[in-house]
């Protein structure tokens, strides 16, 4: 079992940009010295309640200038806002100034404020993002590209800088839908979940999709490095100090979802998804420490996380968790650190070799 760390950086009124940056570069550097293997920052846009962290190739080129081991996983890269061969070339260029470390983490995307922003139909996101990680995958693993696609044509291009590891980082997709579920099945690639988007009792089901799907294509079963779970998670030496830390980020975090989702709803054409948000915002809404608790995370003693993460890893079959310590992101530093530095020393010894 490895462990990396998921970096959100919500930025909610009366928090600093730069400092939210400082302390997220500072939790970087002490995830290598606590011997984390990676780091996962996110890709948004538009909204600082969500997140302030724009661009996670830039923010991991930082990281890597000041570690030598850390793994650099961008958490995600949304294919369908970009070009393909200009993602591929910032990957590259990422390798290249790591040394081999970057994991490329890429997702579809699902906020219509990202689409609307950058002018490209949200109808046209699945198309585009398939179509985007056929042509990564060749930018990476062939010296020059060919490709026809609905939206993307090139014939013949030739991307520099070429990436360090032989056949370019591995490209991990983020699969919290069926749809791409099997999509990354098929293609015989590994995923990335997250368990506040996909709950424990659905992550069954979908990941069940998947190992399916990649055996209908002919592919190898998948292996635990196949299956990264992204995992709200917290530490400390007893229950009471988990609540009374964790109180403001979940409120925080329901406030922030539920703004989120509530245009979402009011903008969704066809029946089936808006049904599908309506439920999503009525589940947020209700949701409680103990409810995140119990189907979505795992917020414990040292004693109760490795019982816990252990039962989970045998229920699922991953072999990552990129854990998200400061869930809502209203801890201060010090206590993010400080869990983060507990569940090294009590929790992840028990573990990695599980």
């Amino acid at each position: 079992m490895r462990f990396g760390i998921y970096q959100l950086v919500s930025c909610a009124e009366g928090q600093d940009v730069h400092q939210r940056y400082r302390d997220t570069f500072a939790s970087s550097l002490a995830a290598d010295e606590l011997g984390y293997e990676s780091i996962w920052p996110v890709e948004h846009h538009f909204d600082p309640r969500v997140s302030v962290l724009s661009c996670p190739a830039l923010f991991l080129a930082a990281v890597a200038s000041r570690t030598s081991r850390l793994r650099l996983g961008t958490g995600i890269v949304q294919l369908p806002l970009t070009h393909p061969l200009r993602a591929a070339e910032e990957l590259a260029t990422l390798d290249v100034l790591s040394e081999g470390r970057v994991e490329a983490g890429v997702g579809r995307g699902v906020h219509p404020a990202h689409f609307a922003g950058f002018g490209v139909p949200i109808a046209e996101s699945r198309a585009r993002f398939e179509e985007g990680v056929a042509l990564l995958l060749q930018a990476f693993r062939e010296e020059r590209v060919s490709f026809r696609g609905r939206h993307f044509d090139v014939a013949g291009v030739q991307i520099v800088p070429r990436p360090v590891q032989a056949r370019g980082p591995t490209v991990r997709v983020a699969a919290n839908s069926m749809e791409t579920a099997v999509f990354a099945g098929r293609m015989g690639l590994p995923v990335l979940t997250a368990s506040h988007v996909t709950p424990f009792p659905k992550l069954e089901g979908l990941l069940g999709a998947y190992r399916e799907a990649r055996r209908e294509a002919g592919h190898a079963p998948a292996a635990p490095d196949d299956i990264s779970v992204v995992m709200p998670l917290f530490v400390a030496e007893d229950r009471a100090g988990i609540e009374r830390q964790l109180a403001p980020g979940v409120a925080s975090y329901v406030a922030m979802v539920s703004s989120a989702l509530a245009p979402q709803v009011e903008s969704a054409s066809v029946p089936a998804e808006r049904e599908r948000l309506l439920a999503l915002l009525a589940g947020m809404r209700a949701t409680t420490l103990a409810s995140l608790d119990a189907s979505m995370g795992v917020f414990d003693t040292p004693e109760g996380c490795v019982e816990r993460l252990r039962a989970l890893a045998a229920r699922f079959g991953m072999g990552r968790i990129i854990a998200w310590f400061n869930f809502g992101e209203m801890l201060p530093h010090a206590e993010v650190t400080r869990a983060m530095a507990l569940f090294a020393a009590r929790v992840m010894p028990a573990l990695q070799d599980a």
